[in-house]
C-alpha cells in the first residue's frame, strides 16, 4: 500500500471516529433516553432501557406540550418568514450584483452589518411593543426577517454576481423591462441558490428559540422550541429527561425528513454557487 493510500485510510478512520463521537453517540443518547422511564432517563446513559416507556412518553409530550398547535405555529412562522426573506433577498441580490452605483454599493456593505454584529434585540423588541406587535405571530415574523435578511442578501449576492449577463442584455435589446428580465431570466437561473437558501433559513427559523422567548407569551402561539422550554421548565421536581428527549425527537423529526428529501438539491445548489463564484 502506498503512502498516499495509507494517508487516505487514516483520514477516513479519523473522520469516521469523529462522526461517531460528535454525531451518532449524542443522537443515540437522545433517542434511547426518550424510550426510558423518568428515573432511568435521569442517569443520561446510552444503554437500552430496562423498562420501555416509549408510547407513554410520546403521548404525554403530545398532550402536555400542545404539540400539534406548536407544530402549526412553527410551520407558519417558518414558511412565511422564509418566503419573505427570499422575496426580499433575490431582487436585492440582483440589484447589488448588477449595479455600479456607489450608493447601492454602500447600501450593500451596510446591509452586511447584520452578518458581523448581533441583532439589537432589546431595541427591536421595544419597537415591536411600541407598534403593538409584541406577543403576535406577525411581530415574530418581522423579528425573524430582520434577524436574517443580511445573511440572505450576502449568500444570494455572491451567486448573482456569477450569472451570465448576455441573456439579460439580449432581453433588454428585445425591449424587455427590468422586472420582466428578473422574473423570466434571473429567477430561473437563481433556482439553485433560492432552494439552498430556503432550506438553510428554514432550518434556522425552525430551531429559533430566542425570538419566540422574547416575543411570545401566549402558550397557544408558542413554537416547538419554546414549547420544549416550557415543558422542561414547568416540571417542579427533577427534570423529566424522558419527556425532554422525546420532545427533542419530535422537534427534530420534521427537519430530518426535509433533509432526507432535500439533501441532493442543497448539495447541487452549494456546488453551483461554488462553481459560479
Amino acid at each position: 500500500m502506498t503512502e498516499k493510500a495509507i494517508g487516505r485510510v487514516v483520514r477516513v478512520v479519523v473522520l469516521s471516529a469523529l462522526a461517531v463521537l460528535i454525531v451518532l453517540i449524542p443522537l443515540w443518547m437522545v433517542v434511547v433516553n426518550s424510550f426510558k422511564t423518568q428515573t432511568e432517563a435521569s442517569a443520561l446513559g446510552i444503554g437500552l432501557p430496562t423498562k420501555w416507556a416509549a408510547v407513554q412518553n410520546y403521548v404525554d409530550v403530545f398532550v402536555q406540550s400542545n404539540y400539534f398547535q406548536s407544530f402549526f405555529n412553527s410551520v407558519l412562522v417558518t414558511l412565511v418568514s422564509s418566503v419573505l426573506l427570499l422575496g426580499i433577498g433575490a431582487p436585492a441580490a440582483w440589484a447589488f450584483a448588477r449595479s455600479k452605483s456607489r450608493f447601492l454599493s454602500g447600501l450593500y456593505w451596510a446591509s452586511l452589518i447584520g452578518v458581523l454584529l448581533p441583532l439589537p434585540v432589546v431595541p427591536l423588541v421595544f419597537l415591536l411593543q411600541h407598534v403593538g406587535l409584541q406577543g403576535t405571530q406577525v411581530g415574530l415574523i418581522v423579528f425573524t426577517v430582520a434577524a436574517r435578511v443580511s445573511m440572505v442578501v450576502f449568500l444570494m449576492t455572491g451567486f448573482a454576481r456569477g450569472l451570465p449577463r448576455e441573456l439579460e442584455e439580449a432581453a433588454a435589446v428585445d425591449g424587455a423591462r427590468r422586472a420582466r428580465i428578473f422574473v423570466s431570466i434571473v429567477l430561473p437561473l437563481m433556482r439553485p441558490v433560492l432552494f439552498t437558501t430556503f432550506v438553510v433559513i428554514a432550518v434556522s427559523v425552525w430551531n429559533d428559540f430566542y425570538g419566540p422567548l422574547f416575543l411570545i407569551s401566549d402558550p397557544n402561539l408558542a413554537t416547538l422550541p419554546l414549547g420544549l422550554y416550557r415543558l422542561s421548565s414547568g416540571i417542579k421536581e427533577a427534570t423529566a429527561w424522558n419527556y425532554v428527549f422525546a420532545h427533542v425527537v419530535l422537534v427534530s423529526l420534521p427537519l430530518i425528513i426535509v433533509y432526507v428529501f432535500a439533501q441532493r438539491r442543497v448539495v447541487e445548489g452549494v456546488t453551483a454557487g461554488a462553481v459560479r463564484g
